[in-house]
């Protein structure tokens, strides 16, 4: 997992709150997708939060550690894990991140 990546949320899905759950919903749909929702868990739901095209990897990581019980090896499997499910409904992108001024 690149560290220094930075991931967006694709406004073409909306988070809803139904009983304690988070649960995402894609508001543009294809064929088969059009009976899809995407349930987070606690930990899922946390994470999602957190993805806002500013932050990267690394430092969604190192907040989380700090606020929760996790070891930084387990905390990138799970977030490897979720990146790679929101990645493949399309849920998020990576953002194209620059160094430095350019010119």
């Amino acid at each position: 997992m690149n560290l220094g990546a930075v991931y967006t949320k694709n406004p073409d899905y909306v988070q809803r709150d139904v009983a304690g759950e988070c649960i995402l919903v894609p508001i543009r749909r294809t064929l088969t997708e059009s009976n899809s929702i995407y349930v987070l868990n606690e930990t899922g739901a946390a994470l999602w939060g957190r993805i806002d095209g500013t932050r990267s990897v690394q430092t969604i990581s190192d907040e989380f550690v700090r606020e929760y019980d996790v070891t930084v090896e387990q905390f990138h499997q799970d977030f490897h894990t979720l990146l790679i499910d929101l990645l493949s409904i399309r849920a998020v992108n990576e953002v194209t991140v620059t160094d430095g001024p350019t010119g």
